[in-house]
């Protein structure tokens, strides 16, 4: 019965634990699309990032190091996901499929947020051809496109879908894998609601 009580109390310490490191990372990677998001907006209206100047070479290495967190930060976040699994597989807790669910929609998430247009047939990270892109834009795209409104219709969908609709969507799957998660924590650390039960009328 102690040896029980130890274990339970252990795989607690251990769930808590990564709880704290996926709100962390999840946390990270939230900045990241707001950092991008809103960047894309100032320079879109306000700052001319083609232009050489101070905050242009700041901005230049920030948006390289939201890159690279994100990209990062959200490989990360899949590890520690598929730690809590293992942890709830071995512990036969409850809520590991909203947990299974959060993984996989992290790895989808991890897919999406990488900038593929940097490597596609771009060794020097210069070319302004349109490739697949990822969610996170590069320097080089922002100042290519950032200012570079389309004025027809079809062009300017995939403009504001590249620069709004995909960090949007990937803003809610992330949103998704946090709701997933945390459900199915509350469920192995017994912090869930009852289901409701339901008793048949005489």
């Amino acid at each position: 019965m102690l040896e029980s009580t130890a274990a339970a109390a252990d795989y607690a310490d251990a769930l808590l634990a990564a709880r704290k490191a996926k709100n962390i990372l999840a946390s990270l990677i939230l900045v990241m699309l707001l950092f991008q998001l809103g960047l894309f907006f100032w320079a879109r209206y306000k700052f001319a990032v083609d232009a050489p100047s101070h905050t242009a070479d700041f901005l230049k290495y920030g948006v390289g190091l939201s890159d690279f967190l994100g990209v990062a930060a959200t490989i990360v976040l899949a590890i520690v996901l598929l730690f809590i699994v293992l942890v709830m597989l071995n512990g036969r807790l409850l809520g590991v499929s909203r947990l299974v669910s959060a993984f996989l929609w992290c790895i989808v998430l991890a897919v999406l947020l990488f900038p593929w247009q940097a490597f596609l047939m771009n060794q020097t990270f210069t070319s302004t051809e349109f490739k697949i892109p990822g969610v996170l834009y590069t320097w080089a795209e922002l100042a290519a496109r950032g200012r570079l409104h389309p004025p027809l219709f079809c062009p300017a969908l995939l403009y504001w879908a590249r620069f709004v609709g995909c960090p949007a969507v990937a803003t809610v799957i992330l949103l998704v894998i946090q709701h997933q998660s945390r459900r199915g924590l509350r469920m192995a650390l017994g912090n869930a609601d009852p289901p409701p039960v339901v008793t048949e009328n005489p």
